[in-house]
């Protein structure tokens, strides 16, 4: 049975008792310069902007509007920022958690897919899709500082725990580049021979793990050896089209579990990152696509592309506490700690 979409009143009453157990700093911090919440930024990619969440209460709080086919969105570390790149426009909009509303836009080059932020906030590095680079933007003065090739088809883009590199998927050449985070040149290239679609890190930097075209499962990469090491299959599902079995992936906050979206089969399978064995499955919304996790780790957040909603899940029990409707065909989604007025 698929989960519904649950009203407000259903969805306190059903996160309450989950939260009841919780440190207080999972909802909201208060200072005098105003309130860090945790939030989810999911983008609407079938529309204009994206949608903005309270997982911890499992409530919509904003649509924000940003641009064209709004594909990538990345928290800035000190949370006083979100940018999304809009894929039809060329742009990256830059949005204030305080306010709800785009501040700012840089016109950034064609196809901008995802983007990550630098450790210390300064600089935004945007893959475009058809211009084969990486642009580094300068946040502050929010214009391009560099664009650096990167292969063909750059795709995603992700920071390192210890935030020296940016890892990028190059889907045109198949293959994982290691860009320096610093430098803002190509570190090292490790080829992946299957078409890359996204990646995760393991929480001390030993691992990546990609998922590809044509495999229910992900590839274990390792970055210091630059190379593959391992494939975590899942068995067969229902046949794809485009080859979108596995697509999502996210490490949990303990670094135990790594959690993988199957689009083909509606559902989260949990994958212990030791011994690489199944540990369980989670039915979500149709064509889920990003996972992201809560700072303190107990709920993550899944956005399902085919029905237009992100579910909300307990860790630990594995359940789905909670469905909020977003906009249209929801992709990419960031969740972090963010500065609001609230």
């Amino acid at each position: 049975m698929r989960t519904r979409t649950i009203v407000l009143f259903g969805s306190l009453l059903a996160v309450a008792s989950v939260l009841s157990s919780r440190p207080l700093q999972a909802a909201a911090q208060d200072t005098a310069a105003g309130t860090k919440a945790v939030r989810a930024f999911v983008t609407n990619f079938g529309g204009d902007g994206i949608s903005v969440i309270d997982p911890v209460r499992g409530r919509l709080i904003a649509n924000i509007k940003t641009g064209s086919k709004p594909h990538g969105v990345s928290i800035a570390p000190d949370g006083t920022a979100v940018y999304v790149s809009n894929e039809g426009d060329g742009t990256v909009s830059v949005i204030s958690p305080a306010t709800n509303e785009a501040v700012g836009s840089v016109a950034v080059g064609k196809s901008p897919n995802q983007l990550e932020v630098s450790a210390d906030g300064k600089y935004l590095f945007v893959t475009l899709n058809a211009d084969n680079v990486v642009a580094v933007v300068d946040a502050a003065q929010r214009k391009v500082a560099k664009a650096v090739p990167v292969g063909r088809a750059p795709h995603i883009a992700l920071r390192s725990p210890d935030g020296q590199a940016i890892y990028v998927t190059s889907e045109g050449d198949m293959k994982l580049v290691t860009l320096d985070a610093t430098r803002w040149e190509v570190r090292a290239e490790t080829p992946l021979l299957a078409f890359p679609r996204v990646l995760a890190v393991a929480q001390d930097g030993s691992r990546v793990y990609q998922t590809i075209r044509w495999l229910n499962g992900a590839l274990v990469v390792s970055p210091s050896e630059r190379k593959v090491v391992d494939r975590i299959a899942l068995g067969e599902p229902v046949f794809a089209s485009e080859g979108k079995d596995a697509h999502g992936l996210g490490v949990t906050r303990d670094g135990q579990e790594l959690w993988i979206t199957t689009q083909t089969t509606d559902q989260v399978t949990v994958v212990s990152t030791k011994s690489h064995t199944l540990l369980g499955t989670i039915r979500v919304g149709r064509d889920p696509n990003w996972v992201d996790f809560t700072p303190d780790g107990n709920l993550a957040v899944i956005s399902n592309t085919g029905s237009n909603n992100a579910s909300i899940v307990d860790v630990a029990q594995r359940k789905v506490v909670a469905t909020v409707k977003v906009g249209t065909a929801p992709k990419r989604l960031a969740v972090g700690a963010v500065w609001t007025r609230e």
